[in-house]
């Protein structure tokens, strides 16, 4: 009896062995090996194995929390990254690089008019909050301005017609309002000039994208 008790507590022993591992002793000891083993050292292996499972806990936690931050920095770069694309869409829209749509007003002017008429309704309108401006389809861009060409007005390198129509996109009663104000510019080229103007609100203007290269020709990046 005393035998087949030590026989069992042997086999104890070799369980609890071989759950601390945790698959890592796939070889599986002969029971030889273990019977040969005093309780001592039986003692000192579980011990021994019991530490080594704790450090491989410790191990695992810290690697798990590691792909955390990594699944989150995947997840913060990817937000980041979709912020920085829409960002650079939008500046490249109202930067003229874009097609832009939405409400403004549509200014007609029609009749002798010159190119200085012309900047002045821009800047008129830039200043009013306009957030895009069109030429009847040439795009304004930062370095756009009506010069006197070969017999006729041009914008960014194209004549314009005896009568032009100015789309602006943003708000269409302020505006309006700035424009046409007692004493405003429309006052101002009505009694300088024979043109006439009309200016009517819109809900749904579309401007084209600038053809013009806005690449600068020597200004660069600062490093």
């Amino acid at each position: 009896m005393a035998g087949r008790i030590a026989q069992l507590s042997l086999f104890a022993v070799a369980l609890v062995i071989g759950i601390l591992l945790v698959g890592q002793l796939r070889s599986q000891a002969p029971a030889i090996e273990l019977s040969s083993l005093s309780a001592q050292e039986l003692s000192q292996l579980i011990e021994t194995l019991g530490s080594r499972n704790v450090e491989l806990g410790d191990a695992l936690s810290d690697l798990r929390e590691q792909i955390r931050s990594y699944e989150l920095a995947q997840i913060q770069g990817q937000s980041t990254l979709d912020l920085t694309e829409a960002e650079l869409e939008r500046i490249a829209a109202f930067g003229g690089l874009r097609a832009v749509e939405g409400q403004g007003i549509i200014l007609t002017m029609a009749g002798p008019f010159d190119a200085t008429a012309v900047n002045d309704l821009i800047y008129e309108l830039r200043g009013a909050g306009a957030d895009a401006i069109a030429v009847d389809d040439i795009r304004i861009t930062a370095s756009s301005i009506a010069v006197l060409g070969t017999g006729a007005i041009e914008i960014d390198g194209t004549a314009l017609g005896p009568a032009v129509e100015i789309r602006a996109i943003g708000p269409p009663e302020g505006l309006e309002s700035t424009l046409g104000r007692p004493g405003g510019l429309l006052t101002l080229l009505e009694q300088s000039i024979d043109a006439q103007f009309q200016i009517e609100q819109r809900t749904d203007l579309e401007l084209p994208a600038t053809r013009r290269d806005l690449a600068p020709q020597a200004a660069r990046p600062v490093e």
